[in-house]
């Protein structure tokens, strides 16, 4: 009977934990500091609750739900013992200033809407950043928008290379996942520099700088769409943008190792006639060494020849990507392998890819297999069967943002399928 009393004591502990877990509210309008966080007597806004010690509160389990109001400008800390949850109320529309979680663990941050527009004060640099003020771990920023401006389409060339930053997955970290969040009107829309650290199910669109940079060993980025590059080098803007840019963060001190590139969606310019259009490369992947990469179906369009492009490349995989100019140019884009050292790119396999074009001399040992010129009528399938995909995984209108992944339209958020969901 020993076991049986044991088993039966540990579920009773377990049952014992979750029921600790509690569900408090903030809010912005009826909160106030002598609250007890009840749906009935909430607290005040989140950032009023930080100063007065109220976030402090929660423990691991816990979730603290935010209504509908401006909860300012959110700075968190803290490890958990088990995952603490903040989040939008259901139906209610939670805005954030600016939002960072400066150090910690265990966090879920899900369907917040954070803007520099909800700011006092106009400020630079990212509205989202975690992790860039000491170790942190298992942090989750999911299903929220965050935006500098919903309107660009009368923006100067000097706002958009002015405009503020998205988010900075930042470099004390490691294990974080950035999903489902629709990052709008950005120079730089977002910066992964925490190695193993997942970015999925994302949506950039409009940015004038880079779209996403990935920069430490074991990052993941997958089904994620990332499109429309503003204001070129005609126009003043010296960068040189890419839709998804790897490089060694501190150039010239080691490599870039098991970085995973799957299954997105890349299209420089869907409207032909934005303005301030610029062709930013496709996956610019230039200062290695890079080792063990993992690049396989994505689905790139752009007027630029870099369409894949991995420099100092060894041991890594471009399979079955699809890559496609716009429209025709002098420079159609192409999937190449380079060097910036002698001997730099070596035993990489370059299989069942379509492009204009096909660089792979700079590795003597590469196996090429199957590689064929693109067409039109195969790109447009391989994008429909992609973004069928996409959509399936993580749905066709943002939750938050209410727009689809391709295009701008208007739309419901319907929840996929758990089959859809598993990775």
């Amino acid at each position: 009977m020993k076991p049986l009393f044991i088993a039966t004591f540990l579920l009773i502990g377990l049952i014992s934990n979750v029921s600790r877990a509690e569900i408090y509210y903030s809010d912005p309008t009826a909160g106030t500091a002598q609250g007890t966080g009840s749906a009935q007597a909430p607290w005040p806004a989140l950032s009023e609750m930080i100063k007065s010690g109220a976030l402090a509160k929660l423990k691991g389990g816990d979730t603290l739900l935010l209504r509908t109001g401006n909860h300012g400008d959110v700075k968190i800390s803290g490890d958990n013992a088990t995952q603490i949850t903040i989040a939008a109320a259901p139906g209610q529309i939670a805005q954030l200033s600016r939002f960072e979680i400066t150090q910690g663990s265990k966090w879920l941050v899900k369907g917040l809407t954070v803007s520099s527009s909800f700011a006092s004060t106009p400020y630079k640099g990212s509205m989202v950043t975690l992790a860039e003020g000491g170790p942190s771990s298992d942090l989750v920023l999911e299903d929220c928008f965050i935006y500098t401006a919903l309107d660009s389409s009368r923006w100067t060339k000097d706002q958009w290379m002015n405009a503020g930053d998205g988010i900075t997955i930042g470099r004390n970290g490691t294990n974080l996942t950035v999903r489902n969040n629709y990052i709008l009107n950005m120079r730089f829309a977002v910066a992964m520099c925490a190695p193993n650290s997942l970015f999925e199910g994302n949506v950039i669109t409009n940015f004038s700088g880079d779209g996403l940079r990935v920069t430490r060993d074991g990052d993941t980025a997958q089904y994620n769409v990332i499109k429309n590059g503003y204001v070129s080098q005609a126009d003043g803007d010296s960068n040189h943008d890419d839709l998804i840019q790897v490089f060694l963060f501190n150039k010239g001190t080691g490599t870039v190792n098991k970085v995973t590139i799957i299954g997105n969606i890349l299209i420089g310019n869907e409207d032909p006639q934005q303005p301030f259009p610029n062709s930013p490369q496709g996956l610019g992947f230039f200062d290695g060494p890079l080792v063990d990469f993992d690049i396989e179906k994505n689905i790139i369009m752009t007027n630029h020849y870099h369409g894949i492009s991995l420099y100092d490349a060894v041991n890594c995989k471009i399979i079955d990507n699809v890559v496609k100019a716009r429209s025709p140019q002098k420079m159609m884009p192409w999937i190449m392998l380079n060097t910036k050292r002698k001997g730099g790119a070596e035993g990489n396999v370059v299989k069942n890819n379509m492009a204009h074009s096909f660089n792979l001399k700079a590795d003597p040992s590469v196996v090429a297999e199957n590689n064929i010129t693109v067409t039109d009528a195969a790109f447009n399938q391989r994008l429909q069967e992609q973004e069928k995909v996409i959509n399936g995984k993580f749905g066709r209108f943002h939750p938050v943002a209410k727009l689809s992944r391709l295009g701008m339209t208007k739309g419901e958020y319907v929840a996929p399928t758990q089959a859809s969901t598993t990775r």
